[in-house]
């Protein structure tokens, strides 16, 4: 591991690229609903609604290439951000970005190499990049932890300081991890490859509680309700059981299964775990263990699910792109044209990624108000779900943040 840093000859190229980026700087309303209790019967699909009409998406505009990655100002502006800055963060030949993390004090990048790279917040500009590994490692996070950077492999954690990238601690795990963390304040808790939902003492470098369950667990945990001690975690293992324990304690509070493996992280609304399921389900799981409510679809659901903790949006199948009242599970509308999942919203608006288009979409009605091709577009993510900034990072490792427009 080493730490990489910048030499005149370095600044000097990077303030030359900056300055160069400163210069170029079908819905219907439905309610449709299925609740009961998992039968072991085949799904039936949801009641079709009818789709509203789509505008065609737009290829990108003339802009000028930063970096070799040309993503258009004039259309983020039409979905309501303007660009802040252009960085280039510390990617190795033939890989890639793998994690951003954005933070008050500092931008977390790192590439599939291992390297983890902060930004400055106010400017892009390269504060400390550091190899923490062999490009052979497999990372499955990076977060922070009050003042402290928490980079998590599948078997040790190495925790940096955010200000120069010194590795302050490094800690075996009892077991092999193999989700994103919950990160508390003195602990960090992990899915692993065996079935043990682990609970990690980052302080002390030693296992908190460990819970087994029957199968992989291989999206990350979720926090259902409450905060720190007192939260309530929920996790689904690929066998379909799913959990809820405590968080301090590992006390086990509500279990039960559904009927399959699931390709997406849970999220929590209302009290409840929403699980996108690959039997072909959209559930809501209370605590104890019961089901809240139930949708089925017509086909495995791959795409993840977002909420601002009222409204859960979902790709429904076949229905396409659906919002769902999280407390009832009554679906408010679908648009059978729209496919991608949201990240975050916008002057009130949807802002839907699918890994080649932009949408922003009438929350209210589902209807699509633009929709844009950005090429060579590798993440698109928000700091904040409601008005936050987005990151758009390019397919050869180049980050652009945008901010909203005022």
């Amino acid at each position: 591991m080493k730490t990489r840093n910048l030499g005149p000859l370095s600044l000097l190229g990077l303030l030359v690229v900056s300055g160069a980026a400163l210069s170029a700087c079908a819905s219907t309303k439905t309610s449709d609903k299925t609740s009961d209790k998992p039968a072991p019967a085949a799904a039936s699909s949801a009641t079709p609604s009818s789709t509203a009409a789509a505008a065609p998406a737009k290829t990108p505009d003339a802009s000028p290439a930063i970096g070799g990655y040309a993503i258009s100002d004039s259309q983020m502006l039409e979905l309501g951000y303007r660009r802040d800055w252009t960085a280039f963060p510390y990617v190795a030949p033939g890989e890639r970005v793998v994690f951003l993390a954005p933070s008050r004090d500092a931008i977390l990048v790192q590439e599939s190499g291992s390297t983890v790279s902060a930004l400055e917040p106010a400017t892009g500009a390269v504060r400390w990049a550091n190899e923490l590994a062999s490009p052979l490692t497999r990372f499955v996070s990076l977060s922070r932890q009050g003042e402290r950077v928490l980079a998590s492999s599948d078997a040790e954690l190495f925790i940096l300081s955010p200000v120069d990238g010194s590795i302050l601690g490094r800690q075996r795990y009892e077991r092999v991890v193999n989700t994103a963390p919950i990160v508390q304040t003195e602990a960090a808790v992990y899915g692993t490859r065996t079935g043990h939902l682990l609970s990690h003492r980052t302080g002390l470098g030693v296992t908190r509680w460990s819970f087994l369950l029957r199968g992989s667990i291989d999206r990350a945990p979720v926090v259902v309700s409450g905060s720190e001690d007192d939260a309530v975690i929920g996790v689904v293992a690929q066998s379909g059981d799913y959990l809820f324990v405590n968080a301090r304690s590992g006390r086990p509070i509500g279990r039960g299964s559904i009927f399959g493996p699931i390709d997406t992280d849970p999220i929590a609304a209302q009290g409840l775990m929403i699980v996108a399921g690959r039997d072909q389900s959209l559930w809501a799981l209370r605590t104890d263990g019961e089901v809240a409510w139930r949708i089925r679809t017509d086909q495995p659901l791959s795409r993840q699910p977002a909420t601002d903790g009222t409204t859960v949006w979902c790709q429904l199948a076949g229905e396409g792109l659906s919002a769902v009242d999280a407390a009832s599970g009554r679906i408010l509308w679908s648009n059978r044209v729209v496919e991608g999942s949201v990240i975050g919203i916008r002057s009130g608006n949807l802002l839907v990624w699918n890994g080649t288009l932009a949408l922003l979409i009438d929350a209210q009605r589902g209807d699509i108000i633009r929709s844009y091709v950005l090429p060579d577009t590798r993440m698109l993510i928000t700091d904040q779900f409601v008005d936050g900034n987005l990151y758009a990072v390019s397919d050869n490792g180049v980050v652009v943040r945008y901010v909203p427009r005022s």
